[in-house]
């Protein structure tokens, strides 16, 4: 990019749906208070690129802090217990509501809450629903507002952060572009709050490499995620062909500029290798159950051949799982090869397991196992190793 502005004019005019993700600091003052001031100077941000015909999905942390003005609760993010935290969303969200609400009303737009559990990606048929909602929503010109249910999360359905929810909310709502809201302004190519002499990085043409090279890692004191989870959300969202933008959420110079098109921040170009949105609700969104380990054979025809996995390939189940829930295939060195939807429980397929059709025909003839097939190419997303 030689004349990057230029470019990214050109690169912001043609985006449709995009997802904001506001960060817990991006709200709080320097008292760690809510800002009404913070809200309208997002909300302002969003309805300039409104004006431009862009959809707008909000994902929103900032319940449970919030939630501590009303308990009177200082303690840091790290060591609330999952009752705390519940407590403080449950008296937190409803002002975080509010405060959108108050904010967008200025620009006689409506706003809707929707909160997910990591049960909500989990399940395909949930996760279709939320996607109907919010399209139904920006159908009607209404702000999609969405943010973990931490009242009713625990560790076993909780999302990471708030940066992994942004990464799946965008591609649960088929968005072009995410645009992640930081306290500082983009990627440094070292911590900017350790270090003095340091760059900011414009563009990331390989997220992945990017990724893997990236080590340092900072939490702000209320919230959950560092800018090694903000490139792990970019990671996931750029694979289903999703732009991302990283820059400083606190500064209205930085916000205008980005809807005036004009670079400020990071830009994270869409992975080369981008896979449909139903592979990518596999890879990230879909819950894995168990493993099925496969011989070599089905390790080349799933890997090179594009193939389903038989019964005749296995070798070995490890776990337990039902028909038509998600699993692990991984070869006979238990790397994982491929991600998938199994057509049968774990207990059937131990039966079936290295039988070839005709044997499983002869054997299972008056039962209910018919098939040899036990996960199919068109509900499986391929790994490389």
């Amino acid at each position: 990019m030689d004349n990057i502005n230029l470019e990214f004019s050109d690169f912001i005019a043609i985006k449709k749906r995009v997802v904001i993700k506001i960060g817990t600091q991006i709200l709080l003052n320097k008292k760690d208070k809510a800002s009404l001031a913070s809200f309208k100077k997002i909300t302002g941000f969003a309805y300039s690129l409104i004006k431009q015909g862009k959809e707008v999905i909000l994902v929103s942390s900032g319940a449970i802090a919030i939630g501590r003005n009303i308990l009177g609760i200082d303690t840091p993010s790290g060591f609330l217990t999952i009752p705390q935290k519940q407590a403080l969303a449950a008296c937190g969200q409803t002002i975080l509501m509010n405060y959108y609400a108050s904010a967008f009303k200025k620009y006689a737009l409506k706003t809707a809450q929707i909160l997910l559990t990591k049960e909500d990606t989990a399940s395909r048929k949930r996760f279709n629903n939320a996607r109907n909602t919010i399209d139904e929503l920006l159908r009607n010109k209404i702000i999609p507002v969405i943010n973990e249910n931490d009242t009713i999360s625990t560790d076993e359905i909780k999302f990471s952060d708030n940066d992994y929810l942004s990464a799946l909310a965008a591609n649960l709502s088929c968005a072009d572009l995410l645009i992640i809201l930081s306290n500082i302004g983009g990627v440094h190519d070292k911590n900017p709050a350790i270090y003095k002499n340091t760059k900011k990085v414009n563009v990331i043409r390989d997220i992945e490499t990017y990724v893997d090279g990236f080590k340092e890692n900072t939490k702000s004191r209320y919230g959950t995620g560092g800018m090694k989870s903000k490139l792990e959300a970019a990671k996931i969202a750029a694979k289903t062909g999703i732009d991302i933008i990283i820059t400083n959420g606190k500064n209205t110079g930085t916000l205008k500029s980005i809807a005036e098109g004009k670079l400020n921040g990071t830009l994270i170009l869409s992975s080369k290798s981008s896979i449909n949105k139903k592979k990518h609700w596999l890879l990230f969104g879909m819950e894995k159950k168990g493993t099925i380990v496969c011989d070599e054979g089905a390790e080349k025809a799933i890997v090179y051949g594009n193939r389903s996995l038989l019964a005749s390939g296995i070798i070995d189940i490890i776990g337990n799982f039902k028909k038509k829930e998600g699993v692990y295939i991984s070869n006979k060195k238990k790397q994982v090869i491929s991600i998938g939807i199994s057509d049968f429980n774990s207990e059937d397929i131990k039966k079936i397991k290295g039988l070839s059709s005709s044997e499983i025909k002869s054997t299972y003839n008056n039962d209910t196992i018919k098939s040899a097939l036990v996960v199919h190419k068109n509900n499986m997303v391929t790994i490389a190793l």
